[in-house]
């Protein structure tokens, strides 16, 4: 069992009570946490666990080892961690599960998954309570291979690789700790000329980084699905899983369902899809009544928002974000890119987390008629397209700001806040870089 208070492991008297904000609605009856501060941070009382079905801990554990395991085997073990048996992809540990007609575990050796492991390309899904854990350590399941093999080719090194989107370099990161994207470019010619790019040439990818890349040095995001559920309409935990790419999302719930999604220690990155008009999130869930919480979360690179919840049709989500970040979201020509979206009516909390360097959007953005409570959060905003805005309210939603940091620059417009008609209420709210703005009968007043 997980310890309370993911990230805040802090004694008790250290910690102050924090009330939730006046007029804030959230569904204290289903989801009655505590909530408390520590310095500057801000944590919940709440073991992730047992945010989901019991029966998940108690039920059958299917093993998956991706290096030794075998889809013919039964990935049962003698106690949990006994991966003697294991299943090689976590879709046979699904349809495994499915046949024991109860809640149960799908414990992964940590280590490297690939292409289709996850569910299939989108075939394989739970249809019980679930739990998906990275056992001993990090699981990280990409949508292409882990291991490239280079040919020089010219002034470029070429690999066989077909239905490519997005390329990465591994060995060099960003300041936030993610892959580096290289750019594409339209032929082979080009690439050749221009360092730190990629091209396609038939079913076989070009790069150029200025050397010969290492055989993990090269991240090639394919055209296949990442961990996406479009009927799973049961509880779901994720923990020490790590997807990379995705057409739909890394991370995509789509069902009209009344349950909990719960993830730990997880990161949701580079999704790239197959039709570049129409790019999708890095994590995206959608007409989920119940609660949606992430704790020690990133939903980086996506090739539209990062964190992305919409009720569409369905009242209930209620959404916790608890040490969560999100950075560098929107590619190619993705318009209204944000690092942290909640649409329609669903509640949102927001605890500490970093959100930044999107393209084309708005860092943190609550629309439609949402409520959203954000403490002790920062959003930095770098849009060169003509306005940065690090934290929106729009419509007729409302945003309570406490304790939070906004740094919006570098554009012809700048906002740390803007309320589009929105109504916010701010306590201690700092801007570093960036105005005001208050529009639509909009309003921005203290709480």
């Amino acid at each position: 069992m997980l310890g309370v208070s993911v990230g805040l492991q802090a004694p008790w008297s250290m910690r102050r009570p924090v009330a939730l904000p006046d007029g804030f609605d959230w569904d204290l009856q289903r989801f009655g946490f505590g909530f408390f501060r520590i310095g500057s941070r801000y944590g919940v009382d709440v073991a992730p666990r047992d945010l989901v079905n019991s029966q998940i801990w108690t039920g059958a554990a299917i093993h998956v080892d991706g290096v030794l395991g075998d889809d013919a085997n039964s990935g049962l073990g003698a106690q949990d961690g006994d991966f003697s048996d294991a299943k090689r992809t976590i879709h046979a540990a699904f349809l495994a599960g499915n046949a024991t007609n109860a809640p149960y575990r799908v414990l992964v050796k940590a280590g490297n998954l690939e292409e289709t492991a996850f569910t299939r390309n989108g075939n394989e899904e739970p249809d019980q309570p679930v739990a998906v854990i990275g056992w001993g350590g990090a699981v990280r399941y990409r949508t292409g291979p882990h291991v490239v093999n280079w040919t020089v080719s010219g002034g470029t090194y070429a690999a066989a690789a077909s239905g490519v989107q997005r390329v990465f370099r591994t060995d060099i990161l960003t300041p936030e700790g993610q892959y580096s994207e290289l750019t594409e470019v339209p032929d082979v010619a080009a690439c050749a000329l221009t360092p730190d790019s990629w091209a396609r040439e038939g079913t076989d990818v070009h790069v150029n980084i200025g050397g010969a890349p290492g055989p993990e040095d090269i991240a090639l995001i394919r055209s296949f699905h990442g961990a996406r559920f479009l009927t799973h309409a049961e509880d779901f935990y994720l923990e020490n899983i790590h997807i990379e790419g995705g057409i739909t999302g890394a991370l995509h719930f789509d069902a009209v369902a009344e349950r909990n999604i719960v993830g730990v220690n997880c990161s949701f990155r580079y999704s790239a899809p197959s039709n570049p008009a129409a790019p999708l999130d890095a994590a995206r869930v959608r007409r989920t009544d119940g609660l949606i919480a992430f704790f020690g979360c990133d939903a980086s690179q996506g090739a539209k928002d990062g964190w992305s919840f919409h009720e569409d049709g369905t009242s209930g989500m209620h959404v916790l974000l608890v040490d969560s970040t999100a950075h560098r979201n929107g590619s190619g020509g993705a318009q209204s890119c944000n690092a942290m979206t909640v649409h329609d009516s669903a509640r949102g909390i927001v605890l500490n987390g970093d959100y930044g360097l999107s393209r084309n959007g708005t860092e943190v953005h609550c629309i439609q008629s949402t409520r959203t409570w954000l403490a002790g959060a920062r959003a930095e905003a770098r849009d060169v397209d003509g306005t940065s805005v690090a934290y929106k309210c729009s419509n007729a939603s409302f945003m309570w700001l406490q304790d939070c940091v906004a740094d919006a620059s570098g554009s012809v417009e700048n906002y740390a806040l803007e309320a589009n008609a929105g109504t916010v209420f701010i306590r201690d709210f700092t801007a570093i870089d960036g105005t005001v703005a208050v529009s639509l009968g909009g309003s921005v007043t203290p709480f």
